[in-house]
């Protein structure tokens, strides 16, 4: 729960009284306030109105523009232009139904319920958290997808009551979990050994007919949390448009919690890594990279660059750095109407990713730039001439260039850390002769304007070191 929002600390989180009605996916409730929830949730009581306005949702019109229609569409119909790279696809938030409430079946979220999934994401999923937003713009977030589902207007839809406080697991609970997981015909969808791949795992749809897998709960990776209580939740409410039921009205409460227990006791105590591509496109697909991304297969969506061409002309110390912290150095591509979210990768995950991307470029290993300070200053003269009347039209370059240039292409100001100097030289060889704007340039131009180009360059991202070193000294 978003800490510093409008939302009461009672809010309740236990989900109970859903039907057997056929579920779609599993997202998470935010599970590190679920103490003090357990604590003091209570059923509400009368109607309450929204905690969002039309105000807050107008605020975030652009915002969700940029964050989220990539995927939800810019209408909220889950029809973005990363969304048939996807699955499962986008929520479309036009039909009211949300995966993610601590309301009844049938009922539409709560805004504290649809504040959590941005903050928090869905775990294996490409719905990263967005907790890197601050709480006004997850607030204004917010209220745009209320708005988009018709809902804003409505008032918050009551709460249902939280769970008894849980029992201690133990073998027996396991043991006594691992029947009542064949008692209830789990297995006929998750497996026997819960790897997804029991007899009905094939056909099942969801209720857009589309097909949709039974979780393989051997991985440990649940879209709507892996801690005791998020999966006491999903077996009590099932899954709203999938077959997943709800076991809330069949089987009592401490015997779910034994279920709990099993299904926790198929995760491998130490899963075997993969390595080197394969590896790379697990993780890929995790996140959700094909979406916005070309991969090596040559399939992906437009939305991002293509990562072959990533592959021939980043850097690779400045693309794990960029992946560790995709908003860190501000926006890339200022034309492209939608941001690169943090996607929350751990360190090996960064390593494989960059590894893959760079091995993509199939590119002999990167040239780093030539003594700057060695280069003749009508060299660099030269190249700041050329630089102010050919690409200031589309790029700006620190506080060097005449004008600040429009968002038409990439801002320069990184690109001795970011870009690769001889995939540079190469690519300003073929796009100065295909702009029809100008003659070509001579080589000797070329490498003018990239010396010019990369001191400038190193020089804001030298001065930008100084500048934050001397905070953090002062800080």
């Amino acid at each position: 729960m978003n800490q510093g929002s409008h939302a009461s600390p009672s809010i309740g989180t236990s989900l109970a009284k859903l039907n057997a009605s056929h579920r779609l996916g599993s997202r998470a409730f935010v599970h590190a306030a679920f103490l003090s929830l357990l604590v003091f949730a209570v059923p509400s009581t009368g109607e309450e109105k929204r905690l969002l306005t039309d105000a807050d949702a107008a605020a975030g019109r652009t915002l969700y523009l940029h964050e989220c229609s990539a995927c939800h569409g810019e209408r909220g119909d889950g029809a973005g232009p990363a969304a048939q790279f996807l699955e499962p696809r986008p929520r479309d938030f036009t039909k009211k139904i949300f995966k993610i409430r601590t309301t009844d079946s049938g009922m539409p979220p709560r805004t504290d319920d649809v504040l959590r999934t941005i903050e928090r994401g869905l775990p294996g999923s490409a719905m990263p958290p967005y907790a890197f937003l601050s709480e006004p713009e997850r607030r204004w977030a917010a209220a745009q997808v209320l708005s988009l589902a018709g809902l804003l207007h409505e008032p918050e839809p009551p709460r249902i009551p939280a769970p008894t406080s849980p029992p201690p697991p133990t073998r027996e609970s396991v043991a006594h979990g691992k029947q009542l997981y064949r008692d209830a015909q789990c297995d006929s969808c998750h497996g026997r050994e819960g790897k997804g791949d029991g007899p009905s795992a094939r056909t099942l749809k969801d209720t857009d007919d589309r097909p949709i897998p039974a979780r393989d709960l051997t991985t440990g990776m649940f879209r709507g949390g892996g801690d005791r209580l998020d999966l006491f939740y999903r077996v009590s409410v099932g899954m709203d448009g999938s077959p997943m039921p709800a076991f809330e009205s069949s089987i009592d409460e401490p015997d779910r919690w034994a279920l709990v227990d099993y299904v926790l006791s198929l995760k491998p105590g130490s899963a075997q890594r993969t390595a080197g591509d394969r590896a790379a496109l697990e993780i890929a697909g995790r996140v959700g990279c094909r979406a916005c991304h070309v991969l090596g297969d040559g399939r992906g969506g437009s939305v991002g660059p293509d990562l072959r061409a990533s592959g021939q002309k980043l850097r690779a110390e400045w693309l794990a750095e960029f992946l560790r912290h995709p908003r860190a150095g501000g926006r890339i591509y200022p034309a492209s109407a939608y941001r690169m979210p943090d996607v929350s990768l751990t360190g090996d995950e960064q390593r494989i990713l960059t590894a893959y991307i760079v091995k993509l470029g199939a590119r002999a290993r990167a040239v780093r730039p030539p003594d700057l300070a060695a280069v003749d200053p009508r060299t660099l003269s030269r190249g700041g001439t050329i630089f102010a009347s050919r690409c200031t039209g589309c790029h700006s370059l620190a506080e060097t260039t005449v004008g600040s240039g429009s968002p038409a292409g990439p801002d320069l100001t990184p690109a001795a850390d970011r870009l690769d100097l001889e995939w540079a030289k190469r690519w300003l060889d073929k796009h100065s002769a295909i702009t029809g704007t100008a003659s070509p340039l001579s080589q000797d131009d070329i490498a003018a304007v990239c010396a010019f180009v990369w001191k400038a360059s190193s020089e804001a991202l030298s001065k930008k070191r100084t500048v934050s070193s001397n905070r953090a000294e002062t800080n």
